[in-house]
């Protein structure tokens, strides 16, 4: 064999591990970290998610919920991982735009500390006020609050959660005064709004649908730019009225900054297929989600464009960071 060669076969090897890093993946079970408690959305859609990446992927894929800081704790500890594919983050606006809008700093960097696999879903958020209020609609809550002036509050889970920002957008856009009451949890709020101490709030659609059933509070208009199939009758803010409000929440997959692009494309193959099924369709569509997909490319444009217009929100309510 000769030098010329002995150059091409040596060569050879030492890429066949990147390549075989993409053709052998996965190797052994996945753990995909979920950053907020059981039981909510973020959760449960990690859930069938993880159950359809198994059948594709022909290896277990664990679901552990690291929970803290509104999913900060947890979206660090996958920063930190190791980035060969096996530690994935199942998350949300929260951990990648609006922690990065309003938090002064962060223990991982948004933009650098992961590589972004897909998005799978939006999550629709939904205006509510107490049935006992007897308010119908957007418009007659518009021209109740004005009347009222300053008098006005609505509830959400803290500072910097998406509830309370939407609040400040709907404020913002509506051109009503009112005040923001933080809470340690969202169904502190509901039972506030439901006592009459809140005008109003927003919560995730799909949190929401338990207490809607029971008939003490009322959905006037849902945070997005399509309606909901699981309150099909709900218009959404834009038809009642508010122009442009459209405040769509993402669910997305992460990986490590610096995981194998072979991986990082194996993975956006599997979800695509997953998300194209029919069953996970409908699963997703039940939780007040519009199924996503697409490249790994679109979905960091869509967190970049959603980070900027958190940032826009936060500066016109005059929220300083903290």
């Amino acid at each position: 064999m000769d030098r010329r060669q002995l150059l091409k076969v040596a060569g050879g090897a030492l890429l066949a591990p990147t390549v075989a890093r993409g053709d052998t993946y996965p190797g052994r079970p996945i753990l995909l970290q979920v950053p907020f408690p059981p039981g909510g959305a973020a959760d449960v859609m990690a859930r069938l998610v993880a159950r359809k990446m198994s059948e594709s992927l022909g290896q277990p894929v664990a679901v552990e919920n690291k929970p803290g800081a509104g999913g900060i704790i947890g979206a660090a500890a996958v920063a930190r991982a190791a980035p060969d594919g096996y530690t994935l983050l199942l998350s949300t606006t929260s951990t990648h735009s609006l922690a990065a809008a309003i938090k002064s700093s962060l223990p991982y960097d948004p933009e650098k500390s992961f590589a972004p696999i897909v998005e799978i879903a939006n999550g629709k958020s939904v205006l509510l006020v107490s049935s006992a209020s007897g308010i119908q609609d957007v418009a007659s809550l518009v021209k109740l609050m004005k009347s009222r002036g300053a008098g006005n509050n609505f509830g959400s889970a803290g500072v910097g959660t998406l509830a309370h920002l939407n609040g400040e957008a709907f404020k913002r856009a509506a051109g009503v005064e009112m005040t923001h009451i933080p809470y340690k949890g969202m169904s502190l709020a509901v039972q506030d709004l439901i006592g009459g101490q809140l005008t109003m709030m927003f919560d995730s659609a799909v949190s929401a649908l338990a207490v809607l059933k029971g008939g003490r509070i009322r959905a006037l208009a849902v945070a997005g730019r399509k309606r909901t199939p699981v309150l099909p009758d709900v218009p959404t803010l834009i038809e009642a009225g508010v122009p442009g409000f459209d405040m769509e929440a993402y669910f997305g997959l992460w990986a490590p900054a610096g995981t194998p692009a072979p991986i990082v494309e194996r993975l956006n193959g599997v979800l695509n297929a997953a998300i194209a099924s029919p069953d996970l369709r409908t699963e997703i569509t039940n939780l007040a989600a519009d199924p996503a997909g697409g490249t790994s490319a679109a979905f960091a444009e869509r967190v970049a464009r959603d980070r900027r217009k958190w940032k826009q929100i936060i500066a016109d309510a005059g929220i300083a960071p903290e």
